[in-house]
């Protein structure tokens, strides 16, 4: 599989972002996968500069997609559990930048409020974060059809907006969770994947995360 990394940044990664990533790319090469690195620095709309990363992913004919943030970093092991975890778009959730636990994104529940789980271990999800976030070229093929007034650009090698954002039904959607519903509404499952060391990084503090642990912290529904 050839792995394209996109991270955009209004000043480039930061360095515990690097450090992760540099500890993950010799096993995402021992796993036999082929990975090209590509950035969008400088600039401020972040559905414009996924979108120029996308294409560029295209462009190298790539199988699979994941968007980075900058200001995140993770084990090593995690990346590569994202790139093979089965699924079209699958996911990991990390904290918000602040003292209390609390973790971006929202998941499919059953009846008596619990997660919906798959037999791979994986949850069900409704909304995600796009910061830690795996589609595959198949995936974006189905967007693409299904959302096809969100193409753009050159006819014989199409730009998609996969995050285009604003109001929709009396209500402000950010650019992940525009992508989430779009995705959920005619592409098929969104995938969360519990168990991984997701750390979020301000300029003085790391926000160390695990979503499966914090699950299991949870007072369980009667």
């Amino acid at each position: 599989m050839k792995i394209a990394f996109c991270t955009p940044s209004i000043n480039g990664p930061t360095k515990p972002y690097i450090e992760a990533m540099e500890q993950s790319i010799p096993l995402i090469r021992s796993a036999g996968h082929e990975d090209v690195y590509i950035q969008e620095v400088g600039c401020p709309y972040i559905s414009n500069a996924r979108a120029t990363m996308l294409r560029k992913a295209l462009n190298e004919k790539c199988d699979i997609i994941v968007f980075i943030d900058y200001d995140l970093s993770w084990d090593a092991k995690d990346l590569l559990t994202l790139v093979e975890t089965e699924g079209d778009c699958v996911s990991g959730l990390y904290r918000f930048k602040k003292d209390e636990e609390e973790y971006m994104g929202t998941l499919k529940c059953n009846h008596n409020f619990t997660p919906k789980m798959n037999r791979d271990g994986t949850i069900q999800g409704d909304k995600i974060p796009a910061g830690f976030m795996k589609m595959t070229l198949n995936g974006v093929r189905k967007f693409m059809r299904a959302y096809p007034e969100l193409l753009y650009g050159d006819p014989d090698c199409y730009s998609i907006d996969l995050f285009n954002h604003g109001a929709f039904e009396g209500v402000w959607y950010g650019e992940d969770y525009s992508f989430s519903r779009r995705w959920n509404d005619k592409c098929g499952e969104i995938k969360i994947i519990p168990n991984l060391n997701l750390n979020h990084h301000s300029k003085d503090k790391e926000y160390k995360g695990n979503f499966h642990e914090f699950l299991l912290k949870q007072p369980r529904p009667e």
